[in-house]
């Protein structure tokens, strides 16, 4: 990923620095930058996670602020900027392999969701974004808090965990206003605040986060027990996902249920056999951008998740994220960069920060 940096010394005001007892900070703003740059930096550098048009006519003037830090592998930031429109496709998932949570609160304006009529965030709502499922939204000129938390910190503290997208919790919720007024707070430490004291307000703040969400989804389910089961019967599927005698009635005797029981557990996510391959091939994905799988030919990776028919294979790969294996391996041969898990944090650019998450 080109740094934001090295391309936009003279015109951008970007302060990027590590104190010696701070946390790692990253300040970008267009107001110095000419007006023909401005948006093209903005663009390069939020590309990282969403594509974006302005909505605005070109000859207005345009703007675009980040205040941000990164706190244990959490970035906190808040941002102002024109509207635009935000879009994140299947082939941007595929190719970035971002995997996490956005977690926002307007401070102002709005955005609304392009693709269900009625989904609004509002000032003061609690705005979830899952990275892993395509967005496209619509912003008027607006301002934010935000998290950015990769998946693996957030998703043990959810009840469930991959049905969150795009969800908006009500300003007035108590929940919702504790955890707005804690980040608010937060953010407003952040030049002063050290990091081992950043550190040990994160998990409380996750916490409260994985509270705030879980009391709408949880609205309307079945018995906690039910709930449990639910889970339980999914985390015994992607544990064993690989193995071939993986069948609804393994899964039947191992937890004593009954067939139609299964498929209720599993309807929010299409029943067994969807999510079956699903994460069937959500796993192979991995493992082709893999240099580790590099070497093996895609039928036999076909096979070993499951699908007998290569061709098969590859009409269900591209159905689920948007390009085919051969041009997954393609893209991930040719951006080593995508295959880094962290290359030590030693970028302090907000970008790559958001580039780094969930890897």
């Amino acid at each position: 990923m080109k740094s934001m940096n090295s391309s936009c010394e003279s015109t951008a005001s970007s302060d990027t620095h590590t104190e010696p007892l701070g946390l790692p900070r990253s300040r970008f703003d267009t107001t110095t930058m000419r007006q023909k740059d401005a948006h093209l930096m903005w663009r390069e550098s939020i590309g990282v996670l969403f594509d974006t048009r302005l909505r605005a006519p070109t000859e207005d003037p345009f703007f675009a602020s980040v205040d941000a830090a990164l706190i244990g592998g959490v970035g906190v930031a808040r941002t102002r900027s024109t509207s635009q429109d935000f879009d994140r496709s299947r082939y941007k998932i595929a190719r970035d392999g971002m995997d996490g949570y956005l977690v926002q609160f307007y401070l102002s304006g709005e955005s609304g969701s392009r693709r269900t009529s009625g989904t609004v965030a509002r000032p003061g709502d609690l705005y979830v974004i899952d990275m892993a499922q395509p967005l496209a939204t619509s912003t008027i000129d607006h301002e934010h808090l935000s998290l950015v938390i990769p998946r693996q910190m957030l998703a043990p503290r959810l009840k469930r965990p991959d049905d969150n997208h795009e969800l908006v919790l009500p300003a007035k919720m108590p929940l919702v206003s504790l955890l707005r007024d804690t980040l608010g707070s937060l953010h407003k430490q952040l030049d002063h605040i050290s990091v081992g004291d950043a550190e040990a307000v994160l998990s409380p703040l996750l916490d409260l986060a994985g509270a705030a969400i879980n009391s709408q989804t949880s609205e309307g389910n079945a018995a906690s027990v039910g709930h449990a089961l639910s889970i339980a019967v999914r985390r015994y599927i992607t544990d064993h996902l690989l193995e071939p005698d993986l069948t609804v009635e393994r899964v039947m005797a191992t937890f004593a249920l009954s067939r139609r029981t299964v498929y209720r557990l599993l309807e929010q996510v299409g029943g067994f056999s969807v999510f079956l391959a699903q994460q069937r091939l959500r796993r192979a994905f991995i493992n082709l951008r893999s240099p580790d799988y590099r070497h093996v030919a895609i039928a036999d990776l076909a096979l070993a998740h499951g699908f007998t028919n290569a061709a098969n294979f590859s009409c269900a790969f591209r159905r689920e994220f948007g390009l085919s294996p051969r041009e997954l391996r393609h893209l991930s041969a040719h951006h080593p960069a995508l295959l880094k898990s962290s290359p030590g944090l030693s970028a302090t650019d907000w970008s790559q920060w958001i580039g780094l998450i969930g890897r």
